[in-house]
């Protein structure tokens, strides 16, 4: 009887648990969902960040960083800024001494900057630099390492931004400067200076003997305009500027302007646009001179020669006549360089500087 009642138990209690197994597997089946929602949830947590990314790359004589900062949120944050810095760049060596900082010697606005970023979308920023350290001197070829850090102030209504998010490093290796393509003072070597600009200086010179302001107009710099120079040494104060605009009429434009001093009299240069092209622009037949240049000087007077300093890693590209009458035993030389800065990936023209011997 006892044996009996036993084996009814295990019976019942075998239905039992395969009764309830039914009920038992879908419960486990849903905390294991739970915790794949979890997981997810997490995920999506740290999905919600900003993230910051560098490039870089040589180009004419410098390194371009272009970075950016990427919302991954899913809705649009604004960011606020102290100041006109809105990042700031340090390189250093193999030894990780600071050869580099974006802000050294610079001023900014003091004011607040307030820059939108949509969902999924990023702010971009670009620095160049020049390779020379900060007394002004070339680097040594090696390994690099550029920090770069996105500055953005607290906003009271967010919460504070992870300073990992805000920051990237780009390490890379400059090679000796001949193969760069640079001289010992970091200046484009004239062959390669050549091979960059020889058919853009050819368009630009083109319009400048055919006195088409229209066509000139689109190789002037957009933000620098383009600086004429009447003798050799460029003067930041005389010299005047005109934006593509006012190139753009500068044939058609009667206004007298005062361009600077006559050397030896030193009286002012008072001319309308068309007087000065013919005095101290097109007073040669350039575009068939007898000589070009490229980053190299051809003409020497008794002026100094600062475009190199003057101007952010140009190409001078100088177009020469040694002289034209036996008698004047080459003093009646006359030369007219086109100096070229970089706007972005494109060359554009900042620069007319008008040459011959002067007193």
């Amino acid at each position: 009887m006892q044996k009996k009642n036993l084996r009814n138990l295990f019976i019942f209690g075998g239905l039992l648990v395969a009764f309830s197994l039914p009920f038992l597997i879908p419960a486990a089946t849903r905390l294991s969902d739970r915790s794949t929602a979890v997981e997810k949830g997490k995920l999506s947590s740290e999905a919600e960040r900003f993230e910051t990314r560098g490039d870089y790359k040589i180009k004419g004589g410098k390194v371009v960083f272009d970075f950016e900062l990427i919302n991954h949120y899913p809705e649009a944050k604004e960011l606020q800024f102290g100041s006109g810095q809105q990042f700031e760049i340090v390189i250093r060596d193999e030894k990780d001494e600071e050869v580099y900082r974006y802000s050294e010697g610079k001023a900014f606005t003091l004011a607040l900057v307030f820059r939108n970023i949509d969902p999924g979308a990023s702010l971009a920023w670009q620095d160049r630099w020049d390779m020379r350290d900060q007394e002004g001197k070339m680097v040594s070829p090696g390994r690099y390492r550029a920090e770069i850090e996105i500055m953005p102030i607290p906003n009271e209504d967010d919460e504070r931004i992870e300073a990992s998010q805000l920051r990237t490093s780009i390490e890379f290796t400059l090679a000796e400067a001949e193969e760069l393509g640079l001289n010992e003072d970091g200046i484009i070597t004239s062959a390669a200076a050549k091979g960059i600009i020889a058919e853009l200086a050819d368009d630009v010179m083109h319009a400048i003997s055919n006195r088409d302001g229209e066509n000139l107009a689109a190789y002037v710099h957009p933000k620098k305009g383009v600086r004429f120079t009447p003798y050799t040494y460029v003067n930041l104060e005389e010299d005047l500027v005109f934006t593509p605009p006012a190139v753009r009429s500068f044939f058609t434009d009667q206004h007298v302007y005062c361009w600077g001093s006559y050397d030896g009299t030193g009286d002012p240069i008072n001319l309308t646009p068309s007087e000065y092209y013919s005095r101290f622009v097109y007073s040669a037949d350039f575009l068939n001179a007898e000589e070009i240049g490229y980053n190299e000087v051809l003409s020497s007077g008794n002026m100094l020669e600062n475009q190199f300093e003057v101007y952010e890693s140009p190409i001078v590209v100088e177009y020469y006549f040694p002289g034209f009458n036996p008698d004047y035993m080459g003093m009646d030389w006359r030369s007219l360089r086109l100096v070229f800065e970089e706007d972005g990936d494109d060359w554009k023209l900042t620069g007319v500087i008008h040459n011959q011997w002067t007193i």
